[in-house]
Protein backbone atom coordinates (compact mmCIF):
# COMPACT_ATOMS: atom_id res chain seq x y z
CA UNK A 1 0.00 0.00 0.00
CA UNK A 2 1.32 3.68 -0.86
CA UNK A 3 1.53 6.48 1.45
CA UNK A 4 -1.64 8.45 0.32
CA UNK A 5 -3.62 5.41 0.10
CA UNK A 6 -2.84 4.45 3.42
CA UNK A 7 -3.09 8.06 5.02
CA UNK A 8 -6.74 8.16 2.79
CA UNK A 9 -7.47 4.51 4.85
CA UNK A 10 -6.75 6.26 8.10
CA UNK A 11 -8.77 9.60 7.09
CA UNK A 12 -11.71 7.31 6.27
CA UNK A 13 -11.54 5.23 9.67
CA UNK A 14 -11.15 8.54 11.57
CA UNK A 15 -14.43 10.39 9.60
CA UNK A 16 -16.20 7.61 10.68
CA UNK A 17 -15.65 7.72 14.59
CA UNK A 18 -16.20 11.58 14.14
CA UNK A 19 -19.60 10.77 12.66
CA UNK A 20 -20.15 8.58 15.54
CA UNK A 21 -19.07 11.45 18.12
CA UNK A 22 -21.70 13.52 16.53
CA UNK A 23 -23.82 12.12 18.20
CA UNK A 24 -22.89 13.00 21.40
CA UNK A 25 -24.45 16.82 20.92
CA UNK A 26 -24.99 17.24 24.36
CA UNK A 27 -21.40 16.08 25.85
CA UNK A 28 -19.97 18.58 22.62
CA UNK A 29 -21.86 21.17 23.75
CA UNK A 30 -20.96 21.39 27.11
CA UNK A 31 -17.20 20.91 26.35
CA UNK A 32 -17.64 23.75 23.68
CA UNK A 33 -19.46 26.02 26.60
CA UNK A 34 -16.94 25.47 28.63
CA UNK A 35 -14.40 26.63 26.31
CA UNK A 36 -16.59 29.57 26.02
CA UNK A 37 -16.44 30.74 29.13
CA UNK A 38 -12.50 30.80 29.03
CA UNK A 39 -12.67 32.80 26.21
CA UNK A 40 -15.43 35.28 27.96
CA UNK A 41 -13.39 35.85 30.95
CA UNK A 42 -10.06 36.60 28.70
CA UNK A 43 -12.28 39.78 27.28
CA UNK A 44 -12.64 41.33 30.99
CA UNK A 45 -8.65 41.35 31.13
CA UNK A 46 -6.83 44.42 30.64
CA UNK A 47 -3.42 43.23 30.22
CA UNK A 48 -3.16 42.18 26.76
CA UNK A 49 -0.29 39.70 27.36
CA UNK A 50 -2.97 37.59 29.51
CA UNK A 51 -5.65 38.30 27.74
CA UNK A 52 -3.95 36.98 24.67
CA UNK A 53 -2.65 34.07 26.68
CA UNK A 54 -6.18 33.04 27.74
CA UNK A 55 -7.60 33.55 24.37
CA UNK A 56 -5.05 30.98 23.42
CA UNK A 57 -5.68 28.46 26.33
CA UNK A 58 -9.74 28.75 24.60
CA UNK A 59 -8.31 27.82 21.28
CA UNK A 60 -6.20 24.68 22.78
CA UNK A 61 -9.06 23.48 24.56
CA UNK A 62 -11.49 23.38 20.92
CA UNK A 63 -8.63 22.11 19.28
CA UNK A 64 -8.28 19.18 21.72
CA UNK A 65 -11.92 18.57 21.52
CA UNK A 66 -12.01 18.71 18.27
CA UNK A 67 -9.11 15.91 17.77
CA UNK A 68 -10.96 13.61 20.11
CA UNK A 69 -13.71 13.70 17.66
CA UNK A 70 -11.85 12.45 15.30
CA UNK A 71 -10.86 9.34 17.32
CA UNK A 72 -6.98 10.68 18.30
CA UNK A 73 -7.61 10.24 22.13
CA UNK A 74 -4.21 10.29 23.37
CA UNK A 75 -3.49 13.35 21.05
CA UNK A 76 -6.61 14.87 22.75
CA UNK A 77 -5.70 14.05 26.35
CA UNK A 78 -2.53 16.03 25.52
CA UNK A 79 -4.05 18.82 24.15
CA UNK A 80 -5.86 18.91 26.83
CA UNK A 81 -2.90 19.26 29.62
CA UNK A 82 -1.21 21.39 27.22
CA UNK A 83 -3.98 24.03 27.80
CA UNK A 84 -4.27 23.53 31.67
CA UNK A 85 -0.46 24.10 32.05
CA UNK A 86 -0.87 27.68 30.04
CA UNK A 87 -4.57 28.21 31.35
CA UNK A 88 -2.71 28.23 34.86
CA UNK A 89 0.55 29.60 34.22
CA UNK A 90 -1.57 32.99 32.35
CA UNK A 91 -2.60 33.40 35.86
CA UNK A 92 0.48 32.74 37.70
CA UNK A 93 2.02 35.06 35.19
CA UNK A 94 -0.07 38.24 36.17
CA UNK A 95 1.71 38.19 39.36
CA UNK A 96 4.98 37.62 38.42
CA UNK A 97 5.63 39.90 35.30
CA UNK A 98 9.41 38.88 34.97
CA UNK A 99 8.92 35.38 34.70
CA UNK A 100 6.33 36.15 32.18
CA UNK A 101 8.70 37.81 29.93
CA UNK A 102 11.44 36.05 30.30
CA UNK A 103 9.08 33.50 29.04
CA UNK A 104 7.70 35.45 26.24
CA UNK A 105 11.59 35.87 25.15
CA UNK A 106 12.25 32.01 25.51
CA UNK A 107 14.42 32.55 28.72
CA UNK A 108 12.16 30.54 31.22
CA UNK A 109 9.64 27.66 31.12
CA UNK A 110 6.30 26.51 32.26
CA UNK A 111 7.37 24.68 35.35
CA UNK A 112 3.97 22.57 36.93
CA UNK A 113 6.17 22.46 40.15
CA UNK A 114 5.94 25.57 40.80
CA UNK A 115 2.66 26.20 39.67
CA UNK A 116 0.75 24.17 41.71
CA UNK A 117 3.35 24.35 45.27
CA UNK A 118 1.20 24.06 48.21
CA UNK A 119 3.55 26.87 49.80
CA UNK A 120 4.04 29.54 47.42
CA UNK A 121 2.39 28.56 44.11
CA UNK A 122 -0.69 29.41 42.25
CA UNK A 123 -2.72 27.28 44.11
CA UNK A 124 -1.59 27.77 47.51
CA UNK A 125 -3.17 29.77 50.34
CA UNK A 126 -0.71 32.46 50.25
CA UNK A 127 -1.74 33.56 46.57
CA UNK A 128 -5.40 33.20 47.81
CA UNK A 129 -4.80 35.15 50.77
CA UNK A 130 -3.44 37.98 48.21
CA UNK A 131 -6.11 38.53 46.12
CA UNK A 132 -9.32 36.70 47.62
CA UNK A 133 -9.08 35.77 51.27
CA UNK A 134 -12.43 34.51 51.31
CA UNK A 135 -11.86 31.83 49.47
CA UNK A 136 -8.50 30.49 51.29
CA UNK A 137 -10.39 27.42 53.06
CA UNK A 138 -11.63 26.31 48.92
CA UNK A 139 -7.76 26.90 47.38
CA UNK A 140 -6.52 22.97 49.13
CA UNK A 141 -9.07 20.90 47.46
CA UNK A 142 -8.27 23.19 44.37
CA UNK A 143 -4.96 21.71 44.44
CA UNK A 144 -5.34 18.30 45.27
CA UNK A 145 -7.61 18.40 41.91
CA UNK A 146 -5.68 19.82 39.79
CA UNK A 147 -2.62 17.28 40.85
CA UNK A 148 -4.71 14.65 40.39
CA UNK A 149 -6.84 15.73 36.78
CA UNK A 150 -2.77 16.42 35.57
CA UNK A 151 -1.83 12.97 36.70
CA UNK A 152 -4.61 11.26 34.54
CA UNK A 153 -3.37 13.93 31.86
CA UNK A 154 -0.59 13.01 32.10
CA UNK A 155 -1.08 9.10 31.48
CA UNK A 156 -1.42 9.75 28.39
CA UNK A 157 1.59 12.01 27.85
CA UNK A 158 3.72 9.55 29.19
CA UNK A 159 2.07 6.79 27.45
CA UNK A 160 1.10 4.31 30.88
CA UNK A 161 0.89 1.24 30.53
CA UNK A 162 -2.47 0.97 31.11
CA UNK A 163 -3.29 3.82 28.85
CA UNK A 164 -2.62 1.79 25.98
CA UNK A 165 -5.12 -0.74 26.96
CA UNK A 166 -7.84 2.24 27.02
CA UNK A 167 -6.22 4.10 23.50
CA UNK A 168 -4.42 1.38 21.71
CA UNK A 169 -2.83 1.63 18.11
CA UNK A 170 -5.94 1.46 16.02
CA UNK A 171 -8.50 4.15 15.58
CA UNK A 172 -11.62 2.86 17.45
CA UNK A 173 -14.59 4.80 19.09
CA UNK A 174 -14.34 4.49 22.45
CA UNK A 175 -17.28 5.82 25.15
CA UNK A 176 -15.15 5.26 28.04
CA UNK A 177 -12.43 7.69 26.76
CA UNK A 178 -14.95 10.34 25.75
CA UNK A 179 -16.13 10.12 28.97
CA UNK A 180 -13.11 10.21 30.60
CA UNK A 181 -11.90 13.54 28.60
CA UNK A 182 -15.49 15.06 29.27
CA UNK A 183 -14.16 14.74 33.35
CA UNK A 184 -10.56 15.94 33.03
CA UNK A 185 -12.15 18.81 30.71
CA UNK A 186 -14.59 20.40 33.03
CA UNK A 187 -11.99 19.73 36.34
CA UNK A 188 -9.44 21.71 33.67
CA UNK A 189 -11.73 24.38 32.98
CA UNK A 190 -13.32 24.74 36.97
CA UNK A 191 -9.55 25.00 37.90
CA UNK A 192 -8.49 27.72 35.66
CA UNK A 193 -11.91 29.87 36.10
CA UNK A 194 -11.67 29.45 40.41
CA UNK A 195 -8.15 30.76 40.22
CA UNK A 196 -8.89 33.33 37.65
CA UNK A 197 -12.05 34.78 39.53
CA UNK A 198 -9.46 34.84 43.00
CA UNK A 199 -7.05 36.44 41.03
CA UNK A 200 -8.98 39.03 38.95
CA UNK A 201 -11.62 39.55 41.77
CA UNK A 202 -10.32 43.69 41.90
CA UNK A 203 -11.07 44.27 38.74
CA UNK A 204 -14.68 42.66 38.31
CA UNK A 205 -17.11 45.86 38.61
CA UNK A 206 -20.71 45.62 38.75
CA UNK A 207 -20.71 45.84 34.63
CA UNK A 208 -18.12 42.94 33.92
CA UNK A 209 -19.86 40.62 36.52
CA UNK A 210 -22.55 40.42 34.24
CA UNK A 211 -20.53 39.49 31.51
CA UNK A 212 -19.92 36.70 33.93
CA UNK A 213 -23.36 35.68 34.75
CA UNK A 214 -22.12 31.96 33.99
CA UNK A 215 -19.73 31.72 37.03
CA UNK A 216 -22.78 31.66 40.22
CA UNK A 217 -23.70 28.61 38.39
CA UNK A 218 -20.58 26.78 37.97
CA UNK A 219 -19.06 27.49 41.39
CA UNK A 220 -22.59 27.19 43.14
CA UNK A 221 -20.50 25.36 46.04
CA UNK A 222 -18.54 28.33 46.60
CA UNK A 223 -20.94 31.26 49.14
CA UNK A 224 -17.72 33.84 48.49
CA UNK A 225 -18.18 33.41 44.51
CA UNK A 226 -22.09 33.82 44.63
CA UNK A 227 -22.10 36.37 47.31
CA UNK A 228 -19.17 38.47 44.88
CA UNK A 229 -21.77 38.42 41.85
CA UNK A 230 -25.09 39.19 44.65
CA UNK A 231 -26.58 35.93 45.15
CA UNK A 232 -27.41 34.70 48.41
Amino acid sequence: MNIADYLSRLNSESQEIFQKSLVLREKLGILHNSASHIYEFSEIILDQQEKKMLETVSAQLESATYTLTLGLYRQAFSSLRLAFEMGLATIYFSAHKLEMQEWFTGHNDIKWSKLIDEENGLLSKRFVKAFFIECIDNVESYNSNAKRTYRMLSEFVHGNYETWDKDGIKLTYSDELIDLYLECHESVVKIILFIAICRYKLLLTDELKENLNFIPEIFNEIDSFRFLFGQS
